[in-house]
């Protein structure tokens, strides 16, 4: 990157210094599986109790194309805006709805085209040139056209009500122009209709992951003009219309209805441009109650039954083969109903982790929680080995080098005991910070309400009081554990991270204590851990490594390589400093009837799946 681009970058992030207090709930996630089918979800005590039927069945008892109707469940929905949602729930509905112009097929990380057919990407990799297909059709007959993107760009530019703004300004870099305040200049995006099924996007710099970052729902297309909330134009309908009851694009499915706390519904679009789809539609029963959700699968209400950790035997899986993906292919059971049911399972990327706020926990503290952590003892003994221990904050599949580079680094230079509890080491750390028995530390461990989270703290709680912490456990619902790190009123806490695109610097992007330290006063900033107030070098190696990163966007090898050096950085900085401790990744798993033909998920999640190619049998 030049010395120009350079500044230029760093002028963007500076400018969009509000996207890290973003990227704080962007992939923030809970103990919950993206898939439908998967385990625990945070959520409120209410839950639909509606039969929602099983839809118009044709003749044919076998698999093929018919108007069987999907039975899924979810957690509890906040919008159908796919440029305001931030959470996997609303994210499995959205997924059906729209459509982009690159796509990850099945969950797969290897992006392919979906309303684009084909694209150019200039020598110096800032302008992306896409043909559009010049048949698909919006769910209102609309034909869509590059106007239709342009203004879908702008939409999550400019619309106040857009939560991803900082995917096209900081993250991608698109260029555009900012006022005096360096706030977005609405009109200013540098994307063009070069003609009405060609789009140009130019980009200020290299970004490496712009055509993965393309295939996220935010860049969905919906029609010209649609939303009253863009500046620049009138908009058809409300936005609150659109958000809630009416939400228009090119997808496989047309949105029917969503009732709040109970369920939603997608019906099949005839006039997709795509394969499919082969059923009449999905429907999910919106359940948070975890026990409630898994007897609602048990009961065959669910065609992908959930599994909730407590309720899961590790001893009823057999794996019959393991595909090149790395998934693992077999059956689940009998479960309970008498059951046994297809399985598949498959690490996506994610990574879960105990924040440690640097302004409310000493350095010393943060440390002796780390030496107290035995991150193997916690995935088979509370995770009930559904994951593989985290020990850095990128996950094995995007670590440089891959999982194999992931665990030599991590086996020979992890600070805090690899695979076991140094409690000698965590009470002379606090004893050389003055602590002992008369002058205990007193910590809240907070964690949304989940048995296999408090357990885990049950387990540190007992083992740091020989290192004088007197670890308390509380629980907060979802939405309130957020609230209260935006706030900067938590010290130890659970939280996870889920890829908005994979690669590292998504997940560092939160954390940077430069990028954090911006825009708010008051407040926690970067994952709620405020890293810009801890003292020491690992700040500024931090700053210094990611600033090496952004340097170095271009996609290819010799710039990957420079940034994979600095991701490497970034892991040792967080290792001195311990503001956020890796504690698992999550393995995805999906359990499945054998009344469904699904296709089974890569590595970004059962919730980056379309299902216009499942195809449903006869239910028994």
């Amino acid at each position: 990157m030049s010395d120009d681009q350079s500044l230029q970058r760093r002028k963007f992030l500076k400018a969009t210094g509000g996207a890290a207090t973003a990227l704080a709930l962007a992939g923030c996630t809970g103990d919950n599986n993206d898939d439908d089918g998967g385990t625990d979800t945070p959520g409120t005590d209410t839950q639909g109790t509606d039969d929602p039927g099983t839809g118009t069945e044709e003749e044919d008892d076998g698999f093929g194309e018919s108007d069987r109707i999907l039975q899924l469940t979810n957690a509890t929905m906040s919008t159908l805006d796919p440029v305001a949602s931030t959470d996997t729930a609303n994210g499995r509905v959205i997924q059906q709805v729209f459509d982009g112009l690159m796509n990850y097929p099945n969950g797969e990380i290897e992006v392919e085209t979906l309303l684009s057919t084909e694209y150019e990407v200039s020598e110096d990799y800032t302008t992306y040139t896409f043909s559009l297909k010049e048949d698909a059709k919006f769910h209102n007959g609309d034909t869509v056209t590059a106007s239709d993107f342009v203004y879908s760009f702008e939409r999550l530019t400019a619309s106040p009500n857009s939560r991803r703004a900082y995917f096209v300004t900081s993250a991608m870099g698109i260029q555009h122009e900012t006022d005096s305040e360096d706030n977005y200049e609405p009109g200013s995006l540098g994307v063009t209709a070069v003609d009405e099924t060609t789009l140009e996007i130019q980009l200020e710099a290299p970004f490496h992951s712009t055509l993965e970052m393309l295939a996220y729902t935010a860049f969905g297309a919906i029609p010209e003009g649609l939303v009253d909330d863009t500046p620049g134009y009138d908009g058809e309908m409300s936005y609150d219309e659109f958000a809630r009851r009416s939400p228009i694009s090119a997808g496989p499915f047309t949105f029917d209805a969503w009732e709040t706390n109970n369920s939603a519904d997608v019906s099949r679009f005839d006039d997709y441009h795509g394969d499919g789809p082969f059923i009449g539609g999905v429907h999910w029963q919106i359940i948070t109650d975890t026990d409630a959700r898994y007897n609602y699968g048990q009961n065959k209400n669910a065609d992908l039954p959930p599994m909730p950790t407590s309720k899961y035997d590790p001893n009823l899986v057999s794996i019959e083969e393991s595909d090149e993906a790395g998934r693992q292919l077999g059956t689940y059971g009998p479960m309970q109903n008498g059951e046994t049911v297809d399985y598949t399972a498959i690490p996506t990327i994610n990574t879960f982790y105990i924040g440690l706020n640097a302004k409310n926990v000493p350095k010393p503290v943060r440390q002796a929680i780390a030496y107290a952590m035995d991150q193997h003892e916690g995935v088979e003994q509370v995770f009930k080995g559904r994951g593989t221990p985290a020990y850095h904050y990128s996950p094995p599949s995007i670590y440089p080098g891959g999982t194999s580079a992931y665990d030599e680094h991590a086996e020979q230079n992890y600070p805090y005991g690899y695979g076991e509890t140094r409690i000698g080491d965590a009470r002379q750390v606090m004893e050389d910070a003055g602590y002992g028995p008369n002058n205990e530390y007193e910590i809240t461990f907070t964690t949304y309400p989940d048995p296999t989270w408090q357990g885990l703290g049950t387990i540190l709680r007992d083992k740091l009081v020989n290192a004088h912490v007197n670890m308390n456990l509380e629980e907060a619902p979802f939405s309130t554990l957020l609230s209260r790190g935006q706030n900067g009123n938590l010290a130890a806490y659970s939280l996870g991270w889920a890829m908005d695109w994979p690669a590292p610097d998504n997940f560092w992007g939160q954390l940077v204590p430069d990028l954090t330290n911006t825009d708010r006063e008051g407040g926690a900033r970067g994952a709620y851990v405020d890293w810009d107030d801890a003292e020491g070098d690992a700040v500024e190696q931090m700053n210094n490594a990611w600033e090496t990163v952004q340097n170095n966007q271009a996609p290819n090898e010799e710039a990957a390589s420079t940034r994979g050096d600095a991701y490497v950085q970034m892991e040792e900085a967080n290792w001195e400093d311990m503001v956020l401790l890796p504690c698992y990744h999550r393995r995805d798993e999906r359990f499945a009837y054998d009344w469904v033909d699904i296709e089974p998920y890569g590595a970004a999640g059962g919730s980056r799946q379309k299902y216009n190619q499942v195809t449903i049998g006869e239910r028994s």
